[in-house]
């Protein structure tokens, strides 16, 4: 699967030369109703939903795509309003679970799952991927990761690039003043991707290849 990740300018670049991407802890993402999407209108459901949460979000993370990189949201939201760049990764499908999004939380009887056998992969996966309706223009892919596994930094967890988080381009922003030579000072020797660079679209509100720059293949020199 193809998918984008978008960063700022600085912190691409970073990613970029250490081969590597920040890990999103769960307790400190955006939406405050992650792991949330069950109907929590029962108190015990409530205790035992944030009991849930708390105890998985100290054993995993997120690593969080888009399925596109047209949407100005993203760009605005994600990439330093227009200054940053979108990384585009081919992930393994096997690891790469695409968000669904709903109008109304998921119904679920909390008691049986506690009496059978607690919150299950199944059922955890399903909560992981499950998000508000109001989010649906990000067209989100995650990859989960154990954070045992991930590289430990001042606190940071980090995810390297590998067979199945493959770095294929480089998507600079429409007010980006990264320019591709910057990107092949940075790239490790041996490793190649593709720079283009974007813009506002003429007759729609996307974001589109800027065609007055080509495509360039850039090989790593460092």
């Amino acid at each position: 699967m193809r998918a984008f990740h978008f960063l700022p300018a600085r912190y691409a670049l970073e990613a970029l030369q250490s081969r590597r991407l920040k890990v999103a802890l769960l307790n400190e993402l955006n939406d405050p109703f992650e792991l949330f999407a069950a109907d929590l209108s029962e108190r015990n459901t409530r205790f035992a939903f944030r009991q849930w949460k708390n105890d998985f979000a100290q054993r995993t993370g997120m690593l969080c795509f888009s399925k596109r990189w047209k949407n100005p949201l993203l760009w605005s939201h994600y990439a330093d309003r227009h200054r940053g760049i979108a990384l585009e990764f081919d992930i393994d499908d096997n690891v790469a679970i695409p968000v669904r999004y709903r109008r109304t939380r998921l119904r679920l009887d909390v008691d049986m799952i506690i009496k059978q056998d607690g919150f299950g992969e199944d059922l955890a996966e399903e909560l992981y991927a499950t998000k508000s309706k109001h989010w649906a223009y990000e067209e989100e892919v995650r990859v989960p990761t154990l954070l045992s596994e991930c590289v430990g930094q001042d606190g940071l967890f980090f995810e390297g690039f590998g067979e199945s988080l493959e770095i294929k381009s480089v998507v600079l922003g429409s007010l980006c003043t990264i320019e591709a030579d910057d990107v092949q000072r940075i790239l490790p020797q041996g490793s190649s991707v593709a720079v283009c660079r974007s813009r506002m679209a003429f007759r729609s509100f996307n974001i589109v290849r800027n065609k007055e720059y080509p495509v360039e293949r850039i090989l790593g020199l460092r």
